[in-house]
């Protein structure tokens, strides 16, 4: 067997893998509020003869000991036509869905990469460039790089990094547009990975913000669109400017314009970030009244935003949690431990939660 033969066999069966490993993921549901009172759970005043002790509260409480608490999640089952009705009226998904065209040029620049670099560099540099191992730096880097990106930007929107990382994917390619040389092409495929890494895992996490609990299917699937409308254009393009800048053949007196090409193709990338920054005030939710930016914006910035319809604030990276979480900006009184063997019946306060 052939070492070819040997890698797409290795895929097959990981595929195969992957497919009996999906049948056995459970996706399940978690009732946040299950050893929550009632009263507290409805922002409810409590007093202190009210208030109880709060292990003993998730020991009694009915619900921690069964498994009512986790259940298996279920998707909004409905009619095709009224699914994409209802979803396609939401404020969000009309953001959502210009956020994911958006980015469609940039995009583009993967299938060149699969298409128009490998010809690209036969043609200039000869049969025998390495151009294999400079298209395998795409995956190392993405390998190495997403967790570490990830892991310290957690903190960050997803749409800020949107914003940044495709400025920083889209740039890569004016280094094929200043040299015609191998270590360009090193330059373009090493900074395109970085954008690649920054910006490319945070759209999905940014999709599953979006999305309407029972709706992320949807949202996942049309976040992936853009993806595969991009492979018809790019292979049209590429072909045309493959055989105008950068032939195969060249007649007797005849130059490559291959720098030509690239610029075509980094005006057209360029265009997805400079877009987004135009649309940012509308894309990122608006503004929240006078005087107020829009929070994806102040959060970049480093500042605490408060939303008004609901008195919680999104982190920001100078904070310790994610900024998923939100935590209550009121405050509650905690449980009390209430009376029981040599313990008072009144005893000191626990703590206040902020």
């Amino acid at each position: 067997m052939t070492s070819n033969r040997g890698i797409i066999l290795s895929g097959v069966i990981a595929n195969f893998v992957a497919v009996f490993v999906a049948f056995s993921v459970r996706e399940i549901k978690v009732d946040s509020n299950a050893h929550v009172p009632s009263a507290i759970a409805s922002g409810a005043e409590l007093d202190d003869d009210s208030i109880v002790d709060d292990d003993n509260l998730m020991a009694d409480s009915p619900k921690s000991k069964s498994n009512k608490t986790v259940s298996t999640f279920q998707p909004i089952q409905g009619d095709t036509l009224k699914i994409l009705s209802e979803t396609i009226k939401t404020p969000n998904f009309r953001r959502f869905l210009l956020v994911v065209l958006l980015t469609l040029n940039v995009r583009m620049i993967f299938r060149h990469l699969d298409g128009t670099l490998p010809k690209y560099m036969i043609r200039e540099f000869g049969e025998n460039t390495p151009k294999g191992a400079v298209y395998s730096i795409n995956p190392a880097l993405i390998i190495i790089m997403v967790p570490i990106i990830t892991a310290a930007t957690s903190s960050v929107d997803p749409l800020v990094m949107i914003h940044y990382g495709t400025y920083v994917s889209a740039l890569s390619v004016f280094f094929l547009v200043l040299s015609t040389s191998l270590p360009a092409c090193i330059l373009f495929v090493i900074t395109l990975s970085i954008g690649e890494a920054i910006w490319s895992p945070r759209l999905y996490d940014y999709t599953t913000t979006v999305a309407p609990e029972g709706r992320e299917g949807t949202y996942m699937a049309l976040s992936s669109a853009p993806l595969f409308l991009a492979k018809l254009p790019v292979g049209l393009i590429s072909g045309v400017l493959l055989q105008r800048y950068c032939p195969e053949h060249l007649e007797e007196g005849e130059e490559r314009h291959s720098k030509t090409m690239w610029l075509i193709i980094g005006l057209m990338s360029i265009s997805s970030p400079l877009l987004i920054t135009f649309f940012w005030s509308y894309i990122s939710g608006g503004e929240r009244g006078a005087g107020h930016s829009n929070p994806a914006t102040r959060i970049s910035n480093g500042e605490r935003v408060m939303r008004d319809d609901d008195d919680m604030y999104f982190q920001n990276e100078d904070d310790d949690d994610s900024y998923q979480h939100r935590p209550l900006a009121t405050k509650l009184s905690l449980p009390r431990v209430r009376g029981g063997g040599d313990r008072s019946s009144s005893s000191s306060p626990v703590g206040t939660l902020t």
